[in-house]
């Protein structure tokens, strides 16, 4: 009967921590997401942020009541396996010892804190663990987000996403820019026959300032294309090849610059919902204590006092 109080919240800690690493998955296969500003990706990061923060509390409930070593590191040891069921075997070895050194220091801390407490106050003894360990989660997260981050930019390239190029585009006026500053603007009366001629010579354009990508654009039908779609298609790729020739120089510390963003994001959302935690661990153990889960004893001790 003891076993089984002190495993009880193990399965509810396994399948929360199971949905934090599915949950984990699609920000590993793109880089695109720090850049959007849309409110889908907002959601899915306060839920990756709600989902680690949970995973903490429950682990050090867990932790708490069992007080047992072994059964604690049992269960961190099996939780720290979850990454290999969705992950790719090196990120998923990274990321599982990640979290077990994560599991084993917030156990370690604790159980020293379990061991020398004089009143259980559980939003003081286990709070600061449940933020140490949120904050630990986050940078074993950020670990292989860097990995897999430099990997997709070393074979592919870091491309600034178009979203980020229009989203700044439709917050300036297209009014605004001179219109000597937009030669493309005469380029529809261009035939095709000329268009194909400059397909064949792409180092005039290069000459001129002007990506060949843009004959791109002037190869589609003219219904499709309104002077004003080619004014904003010639300056967003203009304004994209900019940017693109800017931070060239510097895509080797293009990953690490993106870690550093998901992990002050991550923190910060879990440094919101961390503050949840306290009212739920008084909560959580006046329901222990009520259905008799667990039980208080009340201890007086003699007090050694110098008199002089």
């Amino acid at each position: 009967m003891i076993l089984l109080k002190k495993l009880a919240l193990a399965p509810i800690f396994f399948v929360v921590f199971a949905l934090f690493v599915y949950q984990l998955v699609p920000f590993l296969k793109s880089y695109d997401f720090v850049f959007s500003l849309s409110i889908n990706t907002f959601l899915s990061l306060a839920i990756l942020s709600l989902l680690i923060s949970m995973s903490c509390l429950l682990f050090v409930l867990f932790a708490t009541l069992a007080q047992d070593f072994k059964i604690a590191l049992s269960v961190a040891f099996l939780s720290a396996l979850s990454p290999m069921l969705f992950l790719e075997p090196a990120l998923a070895l990274v990321f599982a010892v990640a979290i077990f050194v994560s599991f084993l220091l917030s156990y370690l801390s604790l159980d020293s804190s379990l061991k020398s407490y004089l009143t259980f106050k559980p939003e003081a003894l286990l709070g600061p663990v449940i933020r140490h360990l949120s904050g630990l989660l986050i940078l074993s997260l950020c670990l292989i987000y860097f990995f897999s981050t430099s990997k997709i930019i070393a074979e592919a390239g870091f491309q600034i996403p178009d979203s980020l190029i229009d989203t700044a585009l439709k917050m300036t006026p297209m009014d605004s820019i001179p219109e000597q500053n937009l030669p493309a603007t005469q380029l529809p009366a261009i035939s095709q026959e000329q268009i194909d001629l400059l397909k064949q010579n792409p180092d005039l354009l290069r000459q001129s300032g002007l990506d060949p990508k843009i004959l791109d654009t002037l190869s589609q039908p003219k219904a499709a294309q309104t002077p004003q779609s080619l004014t904003q298609n010639l300056v967003k790729q203009t304004v994209k090849d900019q940017i693109q020739n800017l931070i060239k120089p510097y895509q080797n510390f293009i990953p690490a610059g993106l870690t550093l963003l998901l992990f002050l994001t991550l923190q910060s959302l879990t440094s919101i919902i961390n503050l949840l935690i306290y009212p739920l661990l008084w909560l959580a153990f006046f329901i222990l204590e009520k259905t008799g889960f667990v039980k208080f004893e009340t201890e007086q001790r003699p007090v050694k006092k110098l008199v002089v």
